[in-house]
């Protein structure tokens, strides 16, 4: 009997090693899979993570769903009001119901049944029984949390430094309106003189500061904060060295850090935490501060009302099939390319030279045409520029063709549909194009190794887009333009030949 011999592990589609081996290069200088990527309709160029602004645009939990508005998460320092984290596992807590006898109001005599709810883990069967809370007659909540003996203090600290810094807030705009002489819109801005005068003319009195707060910007006063002595403080228990140990009544290191106020040593002493809040956030282009990506505002659905996700407006370029590396030699390499845009686009291959004396034509016209902000006219956008990680990256020699290729716009139908794809009266290459299917199109390439090891092919690709944006400007819309992408692709390890 022959023995087994192991499969291969088939690797995920969403691996970083699956996701790596081709790579798209940013405005920015970055190199990053087409899945990462951003297109900006409106600048017409790649935008990465770097290159984007993050805005919140709610809260929620995750766990009962509920939306909370942006003050009142601050003020409940991010987190839930009604669920709850394991303090063991971390786990969401689920609240049990259960009944215990107790004596009738009416009559201490008889004993009648009472609902009580208590916390329990449905993953390491914790419950708030372990610890000593008592159980509590409604299931909306109203658990007791452990006081923290220092928050007196840091709310001090926080009240202290929030007047520093309103004070020196004042301080910097009065030298700002230093020797100017200021009218009378910026004087009423700057002190509210039009809300005084119209309280003074309906005869009501001035309003006031509250206690404590008459001078705006003047410090909270503060007691300083006593040393101790940390040789006179007790660090470890005696039980320590009187007792044996129990490490299963231990709290670990994430337990202690969950509960940083307290930092409980025993699992007697954990409390259930509050659910931290997550977010819904979107986020604009750096460059003309246009949205990018924005998500529904209702916490259960999982649409995005603008999604300028780079698969979607980019011809996507996936390794097919590649034949056998060797030095010197040149071997076939099959790519698949994909137009996910419902208009057809004409393909061209640039070398990267080429590519880059592109992109300087383009940024010396950037610079006569400067961006205008969407949000503030007056504002000038920054874009983050990163470090080029594309120098130096190609290790093998790529023949490009010099024919263009052109791909039909996606067509969900099209499976369905016997006759052949249409080209729109271009001619295909028969040395370049290997097969077509809808708007998916295989291309046959020629790579030379220069080195023994992991070889990399680095080109540029040049494709028609069309706009169709319906809120841009009435130059852009359904203008086709020309667009420019770098690609890196790592081919495949290279080796010397085998010789028999």
């Amino acid at each position: 009997m022959a023995p087994l011999v192991p499969t291969p592990p088939v690797s995920s589609p969403f691996d970083n090693s699956v996701l790596n081996l081709v790579r798209y290069k940013c405005s920015c200088g970055s190199l990053k899979p087409i899945c990462r990527l951003y297109f900006c309709r409106h600048c017409l160029d790649i935008r990465c993570g770097f290159c984007v602004s993050h805005e919140v645009d709610s809260h929620y939990c995750p766990n009962c769903m509920e939306n909370m508005p942006s003050a009142e998460a601050r003020l409940k320092k991010n987190r839930c009001a009604n669920c709850f984290d394991c303090p063991h596992c971390s786990h969401t807590l689920s609240t049990r119901a259960t009944s215990m006898a107790s004596p009738s109001p009416e009559d201490p005599t008889k004993m009648v049944a009472k609902k009580v709810y208590y916390l329990a883990c449905a993953f390491c069967r914790w419950t708030s029984r372990d610890i000593g809370l008592p159980d509590q007659t409604v299931a909306s909540g109203g658990w007791p949390e452990q006081d923290n003996s220092a928050s007196e203090r840091i709310s001090a600290l926080q009240e202290h430094y929030r007047a520093i810094a309103q004070r020196e807030k004042i301080e910097k705009e009065s030298r700002r309106f230093l020797g100017r002489k200021l009218s009378y819109l910026q004087l009423s801005d700057k002190y509210g003189l039009t809300t005084v005068v119209a309280r003074k003319r309906a005869g009501l009195p001035p309003l006031s500061l509250g206690p404590g707060r008459e001078e705006l910007g003047r410090p909270v006063e503060i007691s300083p904060a006593e040393a101790t002595d940390l040789d006179l403080d007790q660090d470890l228990p005696i039980e320590l060295l009187t007792e044996p140990l129990d490490l299963c009544s231990v709290t670990q290191l994430p337990q202690r850090l969950a509960q940083l106020e307290v930092q409980p040593t025993t699992i007697s002493t954990i409390f259930p935490r509050h659910k931290h809040l997550m977010i819904k956030r979107s986020q604009r282009c750096r460059r003309c501060e246009h949205n990018l990506s924005k998500p529904e505002y209702n916490p259960t659905s999982i649409k995005f009302k603008i999604q300028l996700a780079a698969y979607y407006h980019v011809p996507d370029i996936v390794i097919y099939r590649i034949g056998e590396l060797v030095p010197g030699k040149v071997a076939q390499l099959v790519i698949k390319v994909t137009n996910p845009t419902n208009t057809g686009t004409t393909l061209e291959f640039l070398s990267l030279s080429k590519l880059r004396e592109l992109k300087d034509a383009d940024k010396e016209q950037e610079k006569e045409e400067k961006p205008v902000s969407a949000i503030n006219p007056l504002r000038q956008p920054s874009i983050v520029t990163a470090v080029d990680q594309s120098v130096g990256l190609a290790t093998a020699q790529i023949a490009l063709p010099p024919s263009k290729v052109y791909l039909p716009p996606r067509d969900d139908a099209a499976e369905f549909d016997d006759g052949g794809v249409d080209l729109a009266g271009h001619t295909d290459d028969r040395e370049l194009v290997v097969w077509r299917k809808s708007n998916k199109v295989g291309l046959r390439l020629e790579v030379t190794p220069t080195m023994v090891g992991e070889q990399v092919v680095g080109f540029g690709i040049q494709y028609h887009y069309t706009n169709t944006v319906f809120a841009l400007v009435k130059d852009l819309k359904g203008k086709v333009v020309g667009c420019n992408v770098n690609l890196f692709e790592i081919a495949s390890k290279c080796n010397w030949p085998r010789f028999p």
